[in-house]
């Protein structure tokens, strides 16, 4: 008991300290840009290629507004090179705009390199980095991203191409410089919490390791998600060999197969990337046949790296903030009135910015920190702390789906005493009516997503039953004929339907999804998991992210839904799953 308070307290401590020593590095961090603005900032040099010669001009502005008060000519007298030279200010510049002038002769500009020149030093950005950079709002022009070329619409009346870059603090902010003024601090708290306490009182062994090393890659690369996952798998098949023991009986095995059968057969995959993603399933399917998870301690780890996980998160949220008046030329207010636009400021410093999944694999991480408490291997104050966290999280990531997905599971987990029958009926009730809202109302809601699911549907009409085959879908959404069809003009820059039922019917069709369906329900009856409450809101939350995302059309989440999937499913390890009430397991 002393050894489980020093440890929780400690933590606790850690991650208070990281925060604040982290708010101040990135801070200091975003003066230190703040003051090479204001003093040491030259001009901006672009580097082109053009089919003819142009008038350029820049404007930019100490508001958010751009109008034509502030304007730069261009002073190169090279063909190739655009140069501007601004003034010196007791303001910080904000956003700026390129203009290619009205002579409608011109076809293309391709701009190779911007240059942002300081006094004492040049920030170079190359073709990705510069159309990253853009502002989502143009005129007249159009965007071939892959290649860095822009092009010109010569019919538009009047004829005035320009590109909006976005603030020059952003610009200017060294990504590599931020990312370790605002991680440091955590990574050093979290080594001495593990060199005090990991291996003083516990063991770590390889397995652990491994699932721990699994879970801090959620936010990084799909391909260190897919390393840990084969080494996984050749540990469980090593250690199977050695042990003589394989779970063939497992029937999240059989759940794992049943579903990459269902997707094989009806989905008619045509070449190797078709399927690639669902070899995922198969992976997992080895390691549940192959490898007892040690819940509780899985449970712990996934606890304890989202507390540290939205930590950074909300640092970076709380620091972004800080500096929105000054860089950015917009209030708090604004920041929340248009969350689309600026809250990928707050999650870009991770590799995998996902803002909707990030947020749905730390609610999973709720019903776990209550299991934990309710068997004492956690204080309470790590709860709070959970809690407290995650919702900063999804509030400055502006997640609206799983702002409600966080009351509903708050619901439910205040609600355990409910019999299981009632539970289900009360969620179903409030999923199909939130479904049937969302659904007559999604072009108000999300005119994007409206379009998404009115080609889809558009497509799926054509073919019902059995659907286009896997990984179809991208092409098919962004198909004239179906966008024609459906009341549109032109595709969106999007790969998928952005609702998982629609993509399972476009690619497998309706009895396609049927016999997915029924086959992963018969294996989950029979392994009785709906007795479950963590796989209940596991459950729910899928369904809910299901009717805004295609969840599963992408690599990292079918990954980590797998190897949730798996965990939760794994045999009570000192953890109360089960329903509170008569209908709870022994």
């Amino acid at each position: 008991m002393r050894n489980f308070k020093q440890s929780n307290n400690l933590f606790f401590l850690l991650i208070c300290l990281s925060i604040l020593t982290s708010l101040g590095l990135t801070e200091i961090s975003s003066n230190t840009v703040e003051k090479e603005l204001l003093n040491e900032f030259d001009g901006i040099k672009f580097v082109i290629e053009s089919d003819t010669d142009f008038e350029a001009s820049l404007n930019y502005t100490y508001s958010q507004k751009i109008s034509g008060k502030y304007r730069l000519q261009n002073q190169s007298t090279s063909p190739d090179t655009l140069f501007f030279k601004f003034p010196k200010s007791n303001s910080v510049i904000k956003k700026f705009r390129l203009d290619f002038g009205n002579d409608s002769n011109i076809n293309y500009v391709q701009i190779k390199e911007m240059l942002l020149i300081f006094n004492n030093k040049t920030i170079y950005l190359n073709q990705n980095e510069i159309f990253s950079s853009l502002y989502r709002n143009f005129s007249d022009v159009e965007l071939d991203k892959k290649n860095g070329i822009i092009y010109f619409k010569k019919n538009a009346k009047p004829f005035d191409p320009y590109i909006i870059f976005m603030p020059l603090a952003e610009l200017s902010l060294q990504k590599s410089v931020f990312s370790f003024a605002l991680i440091l601090p955590f990574a050093i708290a979290m080594l001495v919490y593990f060199i005090i306490i990991k291996i003083r009182y516990s063991q770590l062994e390889l397995m652990d390791l491994l699932v721990l090393l699994f879970i801090i890659c959620i936010p990084l690369k799909i391909a260190w998600s897919t390393f840990y996952t084969l080494l996984l798998c050749f540990y469980g098949i090593i250690n199977a060999f050695l042990k003589h023991r394989v779970n063939f009986g497992n029937p999240i095995s059989y759940s794992f197969i049943a579903l990459l059968l269902v997707l094989l057969i009806f989905g008619r995959p045509t070449d190797y990337s078709s399927i690639e993603k669902q070899l995922s399933l198969l992976f997992f399917a080895i390691i549940s046949a192959t490898i007892t998870l040690p819940k509780s301690k899985i449970y712990t780890y996934y606890v304890h790296f989202f507390i540290i996980f939205n930590a950074i998160m909300v640092v970076s949220g709380i620091s972004f903030l800080i500096s929105l008046d000054e860089f950015y030329g917009v209030g708090i207010i604004d920041y929340f009135r248009d969350i689309k636009s600026y809250s990928i400021n707050v999650r870009k410093w991770f590799y995998y910015d996902h803002a909707a999944f990030l947020s749905f694999f730390g609610l999973i991480g709720m019903p776990f920190a209550h299991n934990l408490y309710k068997e004492k291997s956690i204080a309470l104050n790590l709860v709070w702390l959970f809690h407290i966290l995650l919702f900063s999280f999804i509030a400055l990531a502006g997640t609206r789906i799983c702002l409600l997905l966080y009351a509903i599971f708050l619901a439910n987990m205040l609600c355990s005493n409910w019999r299981i029958r009632r539970r289900i009926i009360i969620n179903l009730s409030i999923y199909t009516l939130f479904a049937i809202i969302l659904t007559l109302n999604i072009q108000k809601v999300d005119p994007s997503r409206s379009q998404l699911w009115s080609v889809s549907w558009e497509a799926i009409k054509e073919k019902p039953l059995f659907g286009y085959g896997l990984n179809n879908s991208n092409a098919i959404i962004n198909d004239m004929h179906y966008i024609h069809k459906a009341g549109f003009s032109s595709a969106l820059d999007l790969n998928h339907s952005h609702n998982q039922f629609l993509t399972f019917l476009l690619e497998i069709g309706f009895i396609g999804l049927a016999a997915l369906v029924a086959i992963i329900g018969i294996v989950f009856y029979k392994a009785k998991l709906l007795k479950n409450e963590t796989f209940i809101l596991f459950l729910i939350g899928l369904g809910y992210m299901f009717l805004t995302e295609s969840i599963l059309e992408t690599s990292k989440p079918i990954y980590v839904v797998c190897f949730l999937l798996l965990l939760i499913s794994t045999a009570k390890d000192q953890i109360n799953d089960s329903f509170q009430g008569p209908n709870q397991i022994s």
